[in-house]
């Protein structure tokens, strides 16, 4: 399941902006609107939406989600800072999801523009953008598939792994003291279980001594197992 492949679709995604040419630089710089500071649980973007900006998370983390007829709710993607806000809807000219701050969130706005004049005027920019629209999309379907194939332990240990990767490849993170803030409904509406069944899947890695979820810190005690129980699936 963590293939080469995942590796490098996290690249795109995490450094979209890294390493830009001086033209990137300057139509970025000018086409960046403002920066947007928000508490936990906030609306960041509204399914349904038209004309929003894109934004460039800075600090903190976020959700895309979708609701349910009944009430309930889809996580699709958590965001991490240096990612993308509304990309896809700057290519659709709509937004067909929601996306929520899940920690105190940092965002840089960017008019929405970008995009175009990043076709118009800076194509090795546009390819940036279009790859990062991919891997974004591929990172949905690594969950979904996760989701239709694996039991609950299977499940929750592929999101542990996958958030905690994503944020190794960004820097050093230290596996026994990770940034984990989901909460317990968060894990729940991601992995299409319900909150009790998540609080027996956290309990049954603690006590086999492979990771443990305590204020908001991801603890992997024991890496090779938690691969494992990923891998299994993969198979």
């Amino acid at each position: 399941m963590f293939s080469v492949a995942s590796e490098r679709r996290d690249r795109y995604t995490q450094g979209v902006f890294n390493s830009l040419s001086g033209g990137e630089t300057s139509l970025i710089e000018t086409l960046t609107l403002r920066s947007v500071a928000l508490p936990a649980n906030r609306l960041l973007v509204g399914e349904g939406e038209v004309g929003n900006s894109l934004y460039q998370i800075t600090h903190g983390w976020a959700y895309r989600y979708r609701n349910c007829a009944d009430a309930s709710r889809q996580i699709l993607d958590f965001l991490l800072p240096g990612e993308l806000v509304g990309l896809g809807a700057a290519l659709l000219g709509v937004t067909d999801h929601s996306v929520r701050t899940l920690t105190p969130l940092r965002a840089g706005a960017i008019d929405a523009r970008l995009v175009g004049e990043a076709f118009r005027a800076e194509p090795a920019l546009a390819l940036r953008l279009g790859r990062y629209v991919a891997a974004e999309a591929e990172r949905v379907a690594e969950l979904l598939t996760m989701v239709g194939c694996g039991d609950a332990v299977k499940r929750l240990a592929f999101l542990m792994l996958s958030l905690y990767r994503r944020q190794a490849r960004q820097g050093h993170i230290d596996p026994l003291n990770a940034p984990f803030p989901l909460r317990r409904q968060h894990m729940a509406d991601a992995l299409g279980l319900t909150g009790a069944h998540i609080n027996r899947t956290l309990n049954r890695l603690r006590q086999d001594g492979i990771a443990i979820v305590e204020n908001r810190r991801l603890s992997i005690r024991d890496l090779p197992r938690l691969t494992a129980l990923v891998e299994i699936t993969a198979t």
